[in-house]
């Protein structure tokens, strides 16, 4: 007995597949695309909340210090780095001072970090982030000021002193799913003590 086979389901059956297939294809494309943009959305997250943490981190312990202690003395630069001490109380009628302390970028490692006793071999030392930009959003190294914000080559930690008043900028970066940059910025002003007025 003679076998028939019937071409037309057949080739239904093959364009099925094929169909099937390119569906198949396009689905995976938009669920790796899904996943790609539910991952940036983690890390931007993330990432903000690590600014916002640090950014209070160095806030608090400018509060907290003394403005005349504070390095650099110069105000209207920006600095990478803050020294400072903090007023202990008082014992005998004298203010008793920490020893000197210090927030600072790393340029080279690209880490932000707190320091006690700097200058001294065995100083305590703190890592706060590793995820410092090598300078502030919209600035690079050219001796222009690219961002518009009155500095110049601002590092990704950048300190301003005025008066009893210092504004920190922080630019955090982190690689996408995409393999472009992540970037948050983060600002704020605070005002530190002054114990002369105090004493």
């Amino acid at each position: 007995m003679k076998r028939v086979i019937c071409t037309k389901y057949r080739g239904f059956t093959q364009m099925g597949i094929v169909m099937a297939f390119t569906l198949l294809g396009t689905l995976a494309f938009k669920a790796q695309g899904a996943s790609q943009s539910n991952g940036d959305t983690t890390k931007r997250a993330l990432l903000e909340d690590e600014a916002r943490r640090v950014l209070r981190q160095v806030a608090f312990v400018v509060m907290g210090s003394d403005r005349s202690s504070l390095l650099p003395e110069s105000s209207g630069f920006s600095s990478e780095n803050i020294r400072y001490r903090v007023n202990l109380g008082v014992s005998d009628g004298e203010v008793v001072w920490s020893d000197q302390e210090m927030v600072a970028m790393d340029t080279d490692r690209l880490i932000i970090y707190w320091m006690q006793n700097p200058d001294q071999p065995n100083g305590k030392k703190v890592v706060w982030s590793k995820l410092v930009s090598p300078f502030l959003e919209g600035e690079v190294a050219n001796g222009v000021d690219d961002n518009d914000n009155g500095l110049i080559d601002e590092k990704g930690l950048s300190f301003v002193i005025d008066g009893n008043a210092v504004t920190i900028r922080l630019t955090l970066r982190m690689p996408s799913d995409h393999g472009d940059d992540l970037v948050q910025t983060v600002e704020t002003t605070v005002t530190c003590s002054n114990l002369e007025d105090e004493y």
